[in-house]
C-alpha cells in the first residue's frame, strides 16, 4: 500500500494580511510608548513654588571666615553670607542680620529667634532632626597642616639648621663625655703609680689627659695601642669599658639617626588614615565634626581653640593638627603665609548648606535658586577671591 503524504498547511492570503499589517503597527506603538517614557526633564512642567513668607526674616550668622566675615564697620561678607544675598535678592526677601554663637545657630531655629541660619553650618543625622536644611552649596573635608620646610632646609635635606636638632645633639655628646670623664678618673687612679710612663709620669693633669684619650680611641674602637692599662685592676675598667662603650656607641647612632629622621619629616609627614594619625600629637577643635572623627577613629588629640592650634603646631607641642580642610586653607593663606603646609588629604568629607525651621516653606524656593546660583560664573569667582586656586572646582 502507498501511502499519500498530506502537503503542509498554509495560512491564508488573509492571514498573512493581517500579520504584515499588525507588526508594523506594533512596533510603532512601542516607538511611541519610549517617546514619552524618554521625554527630557526640560519639557516637563515644573512644580509650583511655595508661598513665601513676606515679613523681615532673621538670619543667623556666626563669624567664622571665609563663610561669614564680620567688617570692621560691622557689615558681614564670606561665602555663605554673599551666597544668600543673590538668593534673598532674587526671591525678593526682606531680612536682618543677627549675630549667634555657636550652640545659637541652632538653638535660634528651635526656640523661634531665628528663620534661617546661614552658619557656617555642615549637615551631620543630629542636626536634621532638629531643623530643616537647603541644598548642599560646598562639599569639603577634614584637613591636616603641617610645619612648612624652610627653602634650605629642603636643600640640605637634613634639617641641620634648626636648634632644636643641636640641642639633642649637645644632650647626647655631654652624656658620652661624662662617662668618658668618669672612666678616665677611674683608669688614672688604677694606672698612676703602676703605669705612671704611659698615665702623666706623676702629673695629674697629664695624667688625666692621657686617660681621656685612652678612654676616647676605646669607646670609638679605634684603639692605636699608643696607651694600654697594665695593673690587673686598670684592665679590669679597661674590659668593663670595652663592653659599655659598644652599648653607648650604638645607643649615639640609634639616637642620631632617629632625630634626622624626625627633622627630615617634620615638614613632609606622610599620613595616609587614622593609623598614622595615633603615632603622632595631634590638636584639633575641642567641638566639631574633627573631634567627632578623631573620638569615632581612637585618635587621642589636644583640644584647643583655633588660635591656639597654630601656636602649638608653630612651639612644635603637636606634630599634626586637623581642622575643617577649607577653614585650614584660608587660615594658612591669610594669616600664616608659608608657616604651614597643609596636606592633600582628606580625611572625611562634610556638605555646607543653609538649615531653616523645621517644614519652613523657605526651602523649596531657596534650593532652586541655589542650584542654579553655585553653577554660575560669580560663584566661581568667590571660590578664587577667598580661597585661590584651591577652592576652585577644575
Amino acid at each position: 500500500m502507498v501511502k499519500r503524504s498530506t502537503p503542509p498547511l498554509r495560512p491564508s492570503n488573509r492571514f498573512v494580511t493581517a500579520r504584515g499589517f499588525l507588526a508594523p503597527l506594533a512596533l510603532a506603538c512601542l516607538v511611541l510608548a519610549s517617546g514619552r517614557a524618554e521625554e527630557p526633564e526640560d519639557a516637563l512642567s515644573p512644580a509650583p513654588t511655595p508661598a513665601l513668607p513676606r515679613q523681615e526674616l532673621r538670619v543667623g550668622v556666626f563669624p567664622e571666615p571665609p563663610f561669614d566675615i564680620l567688617q570692621a564697620d560691622g557689615s558681614w561678607t564670606g561665602l555663605s553670607v554673599e551666597l544668600w544675598q543673590q538668593i534673598a535678592t532674587e526671591l525678593g526677601l526682606t531680612y536682618a542680620w543677627q549675630r549667634t554663637d555657636r550652640d545659637g545657630r541652632f538653638a535660634g531655629l528651635t526656640q523661634g529667634w531665628l528663620d534661617v541660619s546661614v552658619g557656617p553650618l555642615t549637615i551631620t543625622a543630629r542636626r536634621e532632626q532638629i531643623c530643616d536644611f537647603t541644598h548642599a552649596y560646598f562639599s569639603t573635608g577634614l584637613g591636616m597642616a603641617v610645619l612648612a620646610k624652610k627653602p634650605l632646609e629642603g636643600i640640605l635635606g637634613l634639617g641641620i639648621l634648626q636648634w632644636s636638632l643641636w640641642r639633642s645633639v649637645a644632650k647626647i655628646v655631654l652624656g658620652l663625655l661624662a662617662a668618658l670623664t668618669v672612666v678616665a678618673c677611674l683608669v688614672w687612679i688604677c694606672e698612676r703609680r703602676g703605669n705612671a710612663e704611659q698615665f702623666g709620669h706623676g702629673n695629674t693633669w697629664r695624667g688625666l689627659g692621657a686617660a681621656m684619650w685612652w678612654a676616647a680611641v676605646t669607646m670609638t674602637t679605634v684603639g692605636y695601642g699608643d696607651l694600654a692599662p697594665r695593673t690587673p685592676r686598670g684592665r679590669l675598667v679597661a674590659i668593663l669599658w670595652m663592653f659599655t662603650s659598644l652599648i653607648l656607641v650604638s645607643t649615639f647612632t640609634a639616637t642620631m639617626a632617629s632625630i634626622l629622621t624626625a627633622e627630615r619629616l617634620s615638614g613632609t609627614i606622610v599620613i595616609h588614615g587614622p593609623e598614622d594619625l595615633r603615632r603622632l600629637r595631634v590638636g584639633a577643635l575641642a567641638t566639631g565634626p574633627s573631634q567627632e572623627y578623631l573620638r569615632t577613629n581612637h585618635v587621642s588629640f589636644e583640644p584647643l581653640l583655633v588660635d591656639a592650634l597654630f601656636e602649638a603646631l608653630h612651639q612644635r607641642k603637636v606634630d599634626v593638627i586637623v581642622l575643617d580642610e577649607v577653614l585650614l586653607r584660608y587660615q594658612v593663606r591669610t594669616r600664616h603665609p608659608g608657616e604651614f603646609t597643609v596636606l592633600p588629604l582628606r580625611l572625611d568629607s562634610e556638605l555646607y548648606a543653609f538649615a531653616l525651621r523645621e517644614g519652613s516653606p523657605l526651602r523649596e524656593a531657596i534650593n532652586r535658586v541655589m542650584l542654579r546660583k553655585i553653577h554660575e560664573q560669580p560663584w566661581k569667582d568667590s571660590l578664587f577671591h577667598y580661597l585661590g586656586s584651591e577652592g576652585v572646582e577644575p
